[in-house]
């Protein structure tokens, strides 16, 4: 079965919940299937021909991102791609020209979007320009546009008598899916350029050197009321149900997390504030060591070296990311503070954005989004139907810092190796503890009635103290700085997950780093649009993170190795 036709069974889950069909059952349908296929393309299929940790037979357009251009769509011209279906839905033809016709169309769609995302990566270099904030949301709504566009020609055929010319590429459940597909009202439309607005808004006020704090908590508390309406039109209890399933395809519930919070708060709250103020002082004096070369050309040396040491086939990636320019890791004054790795569709080559500091950050930072680089690189990403396990992404990034750790000798001088270990690390352990505080931040808001800035405040400051940090003088609005309260609620509680995982692979890494690297290769393997989290951690032998008898080792093993270095041996 081809990929792309996989990823359709995969995460119609996802497109269900924007439409008008219901798509719990359907999910729940699917389920066998789903487990079946990923039975046989997860990493231990048995294929005798298979070699190394990763698959190869991902194609990519070996082109340089700076020869990629961006042009301003016209939707008219998708006619030419979609009147091609339209035409076998009324007058039949044989497979074949449908397979033309829908690959054609699909790649098409593909095109849109990666212009979307290379107008999106402009303008998260300059997020103050107000004229690259509006093409970027205009390039947006072409996609959603175009993609209804496909998905109605779709529904054309997938409702004919001619049904069956789709067969070789989608199986019935997809095709049953198309013939009751229906666009998403007027309504929701609306509600979704107004959360585009509003989202363009924060980054803007943001941007200024001294922010409006007051107007940044109107703009939270407008889009808060605003998702639950989305919530609400698509049948869910509360957004961040809807948020868990549809967006982010997590395998368990808002409530199964109170795991993580009373782990986070029982085991590493106490660690981090008992170890935080050294590191954290010694850290400090690193970044404002003028003497230490952390520009563009330093971040990738040390990459370089790391991903060759780690693993040939990383290291292929690594070669791919330099050669074709697949990055922006550059300090400018407009850039939006965010880092990510984003899939270039039509290319099908990954990219890298970080908001450098020109510090010692940099290196990690880069380090964690390799991490999700080699995942794209490896296992490519689908488009319209496609929705990547977030827990298993942030590990495959958060893993990769972990690993790294343990090549800091080779890349750096020992007393800055030393500084940097322990920040990584640190800041592991603050990943458990802040994931987890700013799921139940957003988990308490999203549910609170007659929600008001100034309660929004409230509630972050009780679970500021709740998970042990130290009030100061304007810290009940320290949420503000957090882009993902605005841009992406309830993903946070992937850091913590993760972080779990790759503070397991460290655990195996202090008693033998091969184990712990093999282990942490096996992982990176894994597709997470194929696995979910629990089951890849399944698979490799990891801890149930949501077994909070689990928490304990993992805390103390990270303990030993800030008390005694990366080769604390395992007690």
């Amino acid at each position: 079965m081809k990929k792309r036709a996989f990823s359709v069974i995969l995460a119609l889950a996802l497109i269900l919940q924007l439409t008008s069909c219901g798509g719990k059952s359907f999910y729940e349908a699917l389920e066998d299937t789903v487990r079946g296929e990923t039975e046989k393309t997860g990493s231990d299929a048995g294929d005798d021909s298979y070699e190394g940790w990763f698959a190869d037979d991902v194609w990519r357009a070996d082109v340089d991102y700076r020869d990629m251009e961006y042009e301003s769509y016209d939707l008219s011209r998708l006619e030419e791609y979609t009147a091609p279906i339209y035409e076998l839905a009324e007058s039949g033809g044989e497979t074949e020209d449908f397979n033309a016709a829908d690959d054609a169309l699909y790649d098409q769609i593909a095109y849109i979007y990666t212009l979307y995302v290379l107008k999106s990566n402009e303008y998260y270099a300059d997020s103050a320009n107000e004229e690259l904030a509006a093409e970027s949301a205009r390039a947006m709504q072409v996609y959603y546009d175009a993609q209804d566009e496909y998905l109605l020609a779709m529904r054309a055929l997938a409702s004919s008598e001619n049904r069956d010319l789709m067969t070789d590429y989608y199986p019935d459940a997809a095709i049953d899916y198309f013939a009751g597909f229906e666009p998403s009202s007027d309504e929701e439309d609306g509600l979704t350029a107004r959360e585009t607005e509003l989202t363009q808004k924060y980054y803007a006020l943001m941007a200024e050197e001294e922010p409006d704090w007051d107007a940044v908590g109107e703009v939270f508390v407008e889009l808060v009321e605003l998702r639950r309406q989305i919530a609400d039109i698509l049948g869910y209890d509360s957004y961040a149900e809807y948020a868990y399933e549809s967006f982010y395809m997590k395998d368990y519930s808002p409530e199964s997390a109170e795991t993580v919070w009373r782990g986070a708060k029982e085991y590493f709250a106490p660690l981090v504030w008992a170890k935080a103020g050294e590191i954290t002082d010694r850290a400090a004096k690193l970044a404002e060591d003028e003497s230490f070369e952390c520009n563009v050309r330093a971040v990738l040396e040390a990459l370089e070296k790391g991903s060759s040491a780690l693993d040939g086939e990383v290291y292929v990636a690594y070669k791919y990311l330099k050669e074709y320019h697949l990055y922006d890791l550059e300090k400018s004054p407009g850039k939006a503070d965010e880092g990510f790795t984003t899939y270039l569709q039509y290319y099908c080559e990954p990219f890298i954005f970080n908001a450098a500091t020109n510090t010692f950050y940099d290196f990690p930072d880069t380090f964690h989004e390799f991490g999700h680089f080699v995942s794209y690189f490896y296992s490519g990403a689908g488009l319209i139907f496609s929705t990547p396990d977030n827990d298993l992404s942030e590990l495959h990034a958060q893993g990769m810092n972990v690993v790294m750790t343990y090549l800091y000798d080779e890349l750096f001088d020992p007393e800055r190796a030393d500084v940097i270990r322990d920040t990584v690390l640190m800041e592991l352990a603050l990943s458990v503890v802040d994931g987890a505080l700013y799921d139940e931040f957003q988990q308490r808001v999203y549910s609170e009635p007659d929600l008001t800035p100034e309660r929004v405040n409230e509630i972050y400051a009780e679970l500021y103290e709740a998970y042990g940090y130290a009030p100061y003088e304007g810290y009940e609005r320290e949420w503000m700085s957090v882009v993902h309260n605005f841009t992406s609620p309830f993903y946070y509680i992937s850091y913590a997950v993760s972080a779990l995982g790759a503070l397991e692979i460290n655990e195996l890494c202090q008693e033998n780093f091969e184990t712990g690297r093999d282990k942490y290769l096996e992982l990176l393997a894994m597709d997470p649009e194929v696995w979910y989290y629990s089951e890849a951690l399944t698979q490799a032998g990891l801890s149930d993170i949501f077994d909070i008898d689990s928490y304990a080792a993992v805390a103390e093993a990270l303990e030993r190795a800030l008390d005694d270095g990366p080769e604390a041996a395992a007690a």
